[in-house]
């Protein structure tokens, strides 16, 4: 640090930067260049402030490396400031009282990838716009698109940006649940009829005409707020849109390996993509595998892993992904329709809201999710059941993770395999159908 300041002092006094054969190498291989010397002062002292600090963490031969990158010329809080964004966290989800429940037998795989499957576009680079929140949301439709049709499309972020007013303001923040209730009514454009142009800060006009919706989703779920049992279900099931804290240089200078710092905490700030989740071979730990929009010079080519079980950097507190993804008509998009009128009875969809007494049920391994009531021994189920449901509620489930705790759901068949699935989703009533469960049970699940 003393021959930093000391340099500095003789660049100042002499017009001429002193020699850093690594800082010319890097400049080269970003294809840096600065208007003036002042300026290119400033980046050299940024690039050995950050060697310093990339040599002192990686001297601790922790479960992840820091390195250089396209933002190694930057002080944290100009890199705060230029590629940070604010997530609109104000807004609480539908059902704030949400749980996931496990069940006895069932395991989850022991690794996903969603990249390998070919349900991930390549690596995005948001530039100097607060849109990350735009990258998070397009990639999960991405991917929540390729399961339900097997055709990967790459979407606009740019639509979100510049048109997207549901609570979203472009550069200046965004969430992830806001935008999908904008595709929900207006479907979304293909990348390659509205190409990404904000990378300057700048978030633009709505190009109407270039608004060519190629994917519409029916809605969203909330994952369980730190549940990261859930988180690893939902995952399994289709990429998922995650906030994280990341401010932090760690996350500015991340190269490789596991990230697994207790100074991460969360203040979510950064939203970006859980595609996948496994085992580090070389340090044991397990991982989420997280895609960032900081281009893919940045981390494990674009990539990040965080450590599972200890909600790293807030990756569990706000997880979502859409559903119903399914290709757009060639007609314009339809007007919005009203909102739906709020529930009046119990066991109705989560999508126009659970009742006081209810939470939001999703149960692993099983699609769709639904509105349930407590039960117990001395606390029977309720029998409003919605319009043209025959299914019988019962105390039927019981989460594996807590025996005590139970649950009523609409039985729609006391044998499995079922044996006439038309006669078993025709008791469940609209939107829903009868899907089978480990214990040997079918149950009314929303298809959103």
């Amino acid at each position: 640090m003393i021959y930093t300041i000391a340099a500095a002092a003789l660049a100042l006094a002499t017009h001429h930067l002193p020699i850093n054969r690594e800082f010319e190498a890097w400049k080269v291989q970003h294809g840096k260049t600065y208007q003036t010397f002042d300026a290119e002062l400033e980046a050299l002292k940024a690039f050995e402030s950050n060697t310093q600090i990339i040599r002192e963490h990686n001297a601790k031969n922790l479960s992840y490396t820091l390195g250089h990158n396209a933002f190694s010329d930057l002080t944290w809080e100009q890199f705060k400031a230029l590629h940070m964004s604010e997530l609109f966290l104000n807004r609480n989800p539908k059902n704030a009282r949400r749980v996931h429940i496990t069940q006895p037998g069932y395991k989850l795989a022991d690794s996903k990838d969603w990249v390998a499957d070919g349900a991930v576009t390549p690596v995005k680079n948001q530039a100097s716009c607060g849109s990350c929140w735009a990258f998070s949301t397009t990639g999960s439709v991405e991917g929540a698109y390729f399961v339900a049709s097997g055709n990967l499309v790459s979407l606009s972020e740019q639509q979100l940006v510049s048109c997207d007013h549901n609570g979203d303001q472009g550069c200046n923040g965004g969430l992830m649940d806001n935008a999908f209730e904008y595709i929900e009514k207006s479907g979304i454009t293909a990348e390659a009829d509205y190409p990404y142009t904000s990378g300057g800060g700048v978030t633009g006009t709505c190009k109407t005409s270039s608004i060519k919706p190629a994917v519409t989703v029916t809605g969203y779920t909330d994952v369980p707020a730190k549940d990261e049992v859930a988180l690893k279900s939902a995952i399994e099931k289709q990429p998922v849109s995650v906030a994280i804290e990341a401010d932090k240089s760690a996350f500015q200078l991340y190269k490789s390996g596991v990230l697994d710092s207790a100074s991460c905490g969360t203040q979510l700030d950064h939203g970006v993509l859980a595609v996948g989740y496994g085992t580090d071979s070389a340090s044991g730990k397990d991982y989420y595998k997280v895609k960032n929009s900081w281009g893919a010079t940045w981390g494990e080519s674009g990539y990040l892993r965080m450590v599972q079980g200890k909600n790293m950097c807030g990756i569990a507190s706000q997880p979502s992904y859409p559903t119903g993804a399914k290709a757009a008509g060639p007609s314009p998009p339809t007007p919005p329709t009203p909102p739906s009128p709020p529930s009046s009875t119990h066991y109705s969809d989560p999508a126009t809201g659970c009742l006081s007494d209810e939470l939001e049920i999703t149960i692993q391994g099983v699609t769709g999710d639904f509105c349930s009531p407590g039960c117990s021994l001395i606390k029977q189920c309720p029998t409003d059941v919605p319009e043209g449901v025959t299914a019988d509620p019962q105390c039927a489930l019981q989460d594996a993770s807590s025996p005590t705790t139970k649950y009523c759901a609409l039985m729609c068949s006391t044998t499995v395999p079922i044996r006439d699935q038309q006669a078993a989703d025709d008791q469940c009533g609209a939107n829903a159908s009868c899907k089978t469960v480990q214990l040997g049970i079918g149950l009314c699940t929303y298809d959103d």
